[in-house]
């Protein structure tokens, strides 16, 4: 069974939405949630929501930040027997159902411990504004500037037990720094899944604004500082070029 992790904080104008595009999964997917000290009725939706569906948790903790929820949520599901693979649904994104079914099929069926899709971005209207579509694993595309969308990961929950969960001390580029990790290992073992799974809200920490976008391409510098300086720069320059080429005619 698929485990989705999703982190709340004061979400309530997003998450029915959010939810609601992962009916159709009912009975093969589990989902934890874990909310960080909501005080505008996300908790009381939560607690609703998981009295009245099967497979699905909520938990409490402190404003700790988005990872240490993530990796709380990830430890619950790599304790819970019934899950095989992990996978992520933020609070304000929302899955594309009649492919999300497809690549749940896919993931259940093959032995790959790494998939990934392409994904899709909109805005507070609901209006497409982006694609993401990643196209196949290669390691010089890994060690140059490439990743695939974050939140269209999926591993199987052993990953996570051989290579860790997400380290805090990146910032915003925890999730990259994680996803260099895994590929860095499974990279010629992963699958990728040739079509949008998911659509995320724009916006966020790393992007909100021209100081936060420098401060998390710093980040990202670093997660190869340890590997090789010029790598570390070819990422920079190289990485916040790529998403040019997602603002295209869609």
């Amino acid at each position: 069974m698929l485990a989705l992790i999703t982190a709340t904080h004061n979400s309530i104008g997003t998450l029915g939405e959010s939810l609601a595009s992962v009916d159709m999964a009912a009975g093969r997917v589990k989902h934890f949630f874990i909310d960080g000290a909501s005080t505008d009725g996300t908790i009381e939706f939560l607690n609703d929501f998981t009295a009245n569906t099967d497979d699905s948790i909520v938990q409490t903790q402190d404003d700790a930040g988005l990872y240490q929820a993530i990796n709380h949520g990830i430890r619950l599901a790599i304790d819970d027997p019934d899950v095989t693979h992990i996978g992520f649904l933020h609070s304000d994104d929302r899955l594309i159902t009649n492919v999300f079914e497809k690549y749940l099929s896919v993931i259940e069926t093959e032995p790959s411990p790494v998939f990934y899709s392409g994904i899709e971005f909109h805005d507070a209207s609901g209006a497409r504004i982006r694609v993401w579509d990643s196209g196949e694993f290669s390691r010089f595309k890994l060690n140059t500037r490439w990743m695939p969308p974050h939140t269209s990961v999926v591993v199987k929950k052993e990953v996570y037990e051989e290579l860790g969960l997400y380290n805090s001390d990146f910032g915003t580029a925890a999730d990259y720094e994680w996803v260099v990790r895994v590929l860095s290992k499974h990279g010629e073992n992963s699958r990728y899944f040739p079509e949008r799974t998911l659509s995320m809200l724009v916006g966020g920490a790393s992007g909100s604004s021209l100081k936060a976008r420098l401060r998390a391409n710093a980040m990202d510098g670093r997660v190869w500082a340890d590997k090789s300086k010029l790598q570390s720069m070819v990422v920079r320059v190289c990485k916040p070029m790529r998403k040019l080429g997602q603002f295209k005619l869609i």
